[in-house]
């Protein structure tokens, strides 16, 4: 019983003590106390209507040494603003008489979402929130650009489609080209793909990406915030399923996915089921391009930065590269695979391997390097035949396997295995590059121009690579 006291009495000790704490609490009443901001205006680049960005954070600093009192902090738009705020915690469009202590801080959330506007052009909207404490008033600006745009909610395309250019055209979900028909991507289209989004071309039909030089076709996620501007993972892939022909895809960007072309088995035409030319692959969570028995033509490409493969050629098929960049620095995590794997087999669900014909991988004039030691997997297996046909012909290449046998790698590539490539800003070589004169001239003689738009036959030799040597 005396214990008991003994407790009840301590904890009448503790309470009296904190009461006295709270009633001595100092509070800054000067009209002139002014709170500091983190950040005094909070920008949001382009966010599409009905697509909300992410949260913007900033810090609300009492730089007292006494405690004041927040009688509001108020959205001043309130419910007819795009914005959105959370307070410590609290979502709100007003709330007050928040009492922060001196030295003491709390955060603001904001975010935004804008409603259509029908307007081609971006618009911009502008709020601010307000806070008031002993009576002095202080703002944070807020503004975003909203911008319209053609959106595309798990639907397939018309027969003959082509996308407009007067504004961007934002994916959710998937858009499939319709069997037998053609969907055309034309230069200068800017598309944005939402989380997992997929445009994929069904079987007998065809996906047509043509931009130019000038005017690429741009595809990447669709968070435009600067911090996200590199993040790979943001979206899903252009899948050409089995059977789709005649896909070409021709100045482009593709950036920031998970996976920038799945080519599904051969076509429905002798011809490659996929033609992608002049094209810059990278930020991909897994691999620039991948083909599953496929057949693949690739020239004038830069593929780089990628978790695992730039280009990951399986289960047999057929691809042909000339004067393409494969350079892999994936630095976000641990990167196990090389940059370039070949492969003609898989083990079936029944537990059998199942073996495919490699019938023909040549690269020509091509960099495939990286910052591991072999950035080439060869993964065969053979059982007895030609069945797994690859060539390197004056390509500049990082790898530990034997480069000796004249069949797979010619006299230029064996004298240019793990030589510097000297790769100066966006992949461009150097004066003291390996592949400068490196190419071979007639495979050089049907791309003259190199990814800058350079002639590549103007000196004594084509560089090997999608860019020329520029002194």
């Amino acid at each position: 019983m005396l214990r008991i006291l003994a407790i009840l009495f301590g904890l009448l000790l503790i309470t009296e003590s904190f009461v006295g704490c709270r009633r001595d609490l100092q509070i800054d009443e000067d009209p002139d106390a002014a709170l500091l901001f983190s950040r005094d205006t909070i920008v949001f680049d382009t966010v599409f209507t009905t697509v909300g960005s992410t949260s913007r954070v900033f810090k609300v600093f009492n730089t007292s040494s006494k405690a004041v009192t927040i009688e509001s902090i108020d959205l001043a738009g309130g419910a007819t603003s795009p914005f959105r705020i959370n307070v410590d915690g609290i979502a709100s469009l007003s709330t007050g008489n928040i009492l922060l202590r001196g030295g003491d801080s709390m955060f603001v959330f904001v975010d935004v979402t804008i409603d259509p506007n029908n307007q081609n052009a971006p618009l911009m909207h502008e709020d601010s929130i307000v806070f008031m404490t002993n009576g002095n008033r202080q703002r944070v600006i807020l503004n975003a650009v909203g911008q319209d745009a053609y959106f595309h909610y798990y639907e397939t395309s018309d027969c003959k489609e082509i996308w407009a250019t007067d504004k961007p055209h934002v994916v959710f979900g998937w858009v499939v080209v319709q069997q037998c028909c053609k969907l055309t991507i034309p230069a200068g289209a800017d598309v944005y793909m939402h989380h997992n989004a997929v445009i994929a071309a069904d079987s007998c039909s065809t996906l047509e990406i043509l931009g130019t030089q000038t005017s690429p076709v741009k595809i990447q996620g669709d968070r435009l915030e600067p911090e996200l501007e590199d993040e790979p993972g943001q979206w899903g892939y252009i899948w050409l399923s089995s059977l789709s022909k005649d896909n070409i895809i021709d100045w482009a960007v593709i950036k920031n996915g998970t996976l920038g072309i799945l080519s599904d088995s051969l076509g429905a035409t002798a011809n490659p089921t996929i033609r992608v030319s002049n094209t810059i692959i990278k930020n991909m969570s897994l691999a620039g391009i991948f083909g599953r028995t496929s057949h693949i033509e690739g020239d004038n490409l830069l593929i780089t930065n990628c978790a695992q493969y730039c280009v990951a050629i399986a289960y047999g098929g057929q691809c042909k590269f000339r004067h393409c960049t494969f350079a892999n620095y994936w630095n976000i995590d641990n990167r196990t695979s090389p940059a370039l794997v070949l492969n003609n087999w898989y083990e079936a669900s029944t537990g059998q391997f199942v073996r495919r014909d490699l019938t023909q991988a040549d690269f020509l004039n091509c960099i495939i390097y990286g910052d591991k030691d072999n950035e080439i997997g060869l993964d065969s297996l053979t059982t007895g035949g030609e069945d797994f046909n690859y060539f390197f012909g004056n390509c500049l290449i990082k790898t530990d396997e034997s480069t000796a046998d004249v069949n797979h790698f010619n006299s230029f590539t064996q004298a240019a295995v793990n030589q510097n490539p000297d790769f100066i800003e966006g992949f461009h070589i150097g004066v003291n590059s390996a592949a400068r004169d490196l190419g071979n001239s007639t495979t050089a003689i049907p791309i003259p121009f190199d990814l800058d738009n350079m002639n590549r036959l103007l000196d004594i030799g084509p560089d090997a690579g999608c860019f020329e040597y520029q002194p």
